[in-house]
């Protein structure tokens, strides 16, 4: 019984450390598009390039419309993603 109620208090604090911020950006006058692209930095990870520049590299994108900025943490771990959208 002491081992499932640490197990429940661990799994209580891991879930009260995580967290995720979401930011959406207008960038610049430039139509939304059709056009995606993302970029996604990982941990440990030794070249993150999340930059706009890379997202509208990977999506083929000449002029970006908006900018998504995704942060999600879980205690030791985390992702960065950002996404631009345009023509």
């Amino acid at each position: 019984m002491k081992k499932l109620k640490i197990a429940i208090a661990s799994f209580a604090v891991v879930g009260l450390m995580s967290s995720c911020q979401y930011q959406i950006m207008q960038v610049t006058n430039n139509p939304i598009g059709t056009k995606t692209g993302s970029a996604t930095a990982k941990p440990f990870q030794k070249d993150a390039n999340y930059t706009y520049k890379k997202a509208a590299e990977n999506g083929g994108i000449s002029k970006i419309g908006s900018a998504t900025f995704t942060t999600t943490s879980y205690v030791f771990w985390g992702t960065i993603k950002t996404e631009v959208t345009g023509e």
